[in-house]
């Protein structure tokens, strides 16, 4: 007999456990490698430069679903700053999501519909094993490799472009 869990469940774990809630199943998220984290990263300085800082913030963050479903995405942009204390962040204009071996079909097949459903207006997967970038939206899918940038239709001036943002000379340099 399989137990599903409530979004009251998810709620009552203590705060930072690595879980997602999905269709009432707890599943464990492990902590991103390094290349994960630093394409996660550049994206967000990327668009905290744009936007402000207030309105993007780095996962872990929630996202509620439904009562049986709370996502945490790597990135979200958001139009209402959520109060300090508040464990969901409402319903994102964005979502960035950066694939990784374990969590790529999870993202790409089951949250990414589902994130579309709930009114997000753009869901962005990043494959840095591929080197792709992929810009979905209800309209449209949109991929990009190698010098081809995708633009965002909802924050104007924002695009990515495969090579840069993979690129191992990208931006600064680090401690000296």
């Amino acid at each position: 007999m399989t137990v599903l869990f409530t979004r009251k469940d998810y709620e009552a774990l203590p705060e930072g456990t690595p879980v997602e809630l999905h269709d009432g199943l707890l599943v464990k998220q492990p902590s991103p490698r390094s290349g994960h984290q630093r394409i996660q990263s550049r994206i967000l300085t990327q668009l905290a430069a744009l936007l402000g800082p207030d309105s993007v913030a780095a996962g872990p963050v929630d996202v509620l679903v439904d009562e049986i479903n709370v996502f945490v995405p790597d990135i979200v942009v958001h139009e209402t700053v959520p109060d300090d204390e508040a464990q969901y962040v409402g319903v994102p204009s964005v979502v960035f999501e950066v694939l990784s071996p374990s969590t790529e079909g999870r993202d790409r097949d089951f949250k990414a519909r589902r994130y579309l459903g709930l009114g997000v207006r753009e869901v962005w997967l990043v494959d840095r094993r591929r080197r792709l970038i992929e810009r979905i939206n209800l309209e449209e899918s949109r991929t990009a490799e190698g010098s081809e940038s995708v633009s965002s239709r909802v924050i104007g001036g924002f695009a990515l472009e495969p090579d840069v943002l993979f690129s191992a000379s990208y931006g600064g340099h680090g401690p000296q």
